[in-house]
């Protein structure tokens, strides 16, 4: 039966030991979800992969598009430059198309993959990316620049860089129902290629640069929420660094509404931070690789993150809840596959691993609907 006006909300059902909950869980209001997943990594038997397949690069994570789609919002991190025609030395050269020719097209230690790729994360349902990060400049200054022109072609919102002429605004904006989410993305470095143009976001650099950017985001009308997306920390660290957590808590503070890393190629466990006016902002520290030639545990191991966001009638977006599908990219010869373990039955120590990182109490089954907000069920009749 519907609830007279004015009746009080039902207790929020008790949840298991261990759980992520946020305050406002079961408020009244809008609602959507974000979905995040980790590092686009493509090592050279990936690109070669999708050179030859009929899905081209959708066919490495076709066993979790769905799950990819399922969310009102999704984020990737983009670690490869889409500079068509670009070799290393950032020489323009006539481009030979989709294939991996280890000229134009490269992998490690200077990354470069056909532009389609960005085609291919939007009809995913890829919704906005960042590239802000280590391998940024692989393809120098004009590779920046061809990158930005491939995402605006593909119509997909990017984060953290900005061309040489004209250059946008560091912050990508995107909508979803009644919400407006702005998406900021910074680097720890670039690979010590110089970055004379200015053109890549950098965390670090200055101690309150990111969060001036942040706090000035989080004022503007019509944004509900500030999503920071920074590749940073020590690769293959199982736990985040002194500087993560210290530069987490000052982009909270600033009005960070969530926080997702990427870089150490492996997970990081997560955290709930209260700022000091009361908000709750949900910090991923690392998602490690979303597709990936990196076969070993942990780094064949992470997740998709899936953040949920909800809005009243007034003030800023907020945290609602968070949830998780245990993910690997399984080797098959030379190819590579992301999967959601649950559906195919393991394997153990990547599902062990991403467990511990994130808690069972927060694990989502793959083929269910999304619910990040589990303890607002009604009760039964």
């Amino acid at each position: 039966m519907p609830k007279a006006a004015g009746a009080p909300l039902p207790a929020p059902r008790p949840m298991p030991a261990g759980y992520l909950g946020f305050a406002r869980a079961c408020e009244p209001g809008e609602r959507i979800v974000v979905a995040a997943v980790g590092d686009l990594l493509l090592h050279h038997e990936l690109q070669i992969q999708a050179t030859v397949a009929k899905q081209r690069f959708r066919v490495l994570w076709a066993g979790v598009e769905d799950l990819l789609g399922a969310a009102d919002l999704t984020y990737a991190n983009l670690e490869v430059p889409l500079a068509a025609g670009v070799l290393r030395s950032g020489e323009e050269v006539a481009d030979p198309g989709l294939v991996f020719d280890r000229k134009v097209y490269t992998a490690y230690p200077r990354f470069n993959v056909h532009p389609s790729l960005a085609l291919d994360l939007v009809a995913s349902g890829v919704d906005v990316v960042s590239t802000a990060n280590n391998h940024a400049l692989d393809r120098g200054p004009l590779g920046v620049d061809k990158t930005l022109t491939a995402l605006a072609a593909a119509k997909l919102p990017h984060t953290g860089t900005r061309a040489r002429t004209k250059p946008g605004p560091w912050h990508a904006v995107t909508k979803a129902g009644q919400f407006t989410v702005a998406w900021l993305a910074c680097t720890l470095h670039t690979n010590r290629i110089a970055d004379e143009a200015g053109q890549v976001l950098r965390c670090f650099d200055s101690p309150t640069a990111v969060a001036d950017s942040v706090r000035e985001l989080a004022r503007t009308p019509g944004i509900d929420a500030v999503i920071v997306t920074p590749h940073w920390g020590k690769e293959y660290a199982p736990t985040a660094t002194p500087q993560q957590t210290e530069f987490a808590r000052r982009w909270a503070e600033a009005g960070a509404t969530a926080i997702v890393g990427n870089h150490p190629h492996v997970l990081q466990p997560w955290e709930s931070l209260t700022t000091s006016d009361g908000r709750e902002v949900l910090v991923a520290y690392s998602l490690g690789n979303f597709v990936s030639h990196q076969p070993e545990l942990p780094k064949r191991s992470t997740a998709i993150l899936y953040l949920g966001l909800g809005k009243a009638a007034t003030g800023p977006a907020f945290v609602t809840g968070a949830g998780y599908v245990p993910v690997h990219v399984r080797q098959t010869g030379d190819e590579f596959f992301a999967e959601a373990i649950d559906r195919v039955g393991g394997p153990a120590d990547s599902r062990a691993h991403i467990v511990a990182n994130f808690g069972a109490a927060n694990l989502l089954a793959a083929d269910a609907p999304i619910e990040v907000t589990p303890q607002c069920r009604p009760p039964r009749e």
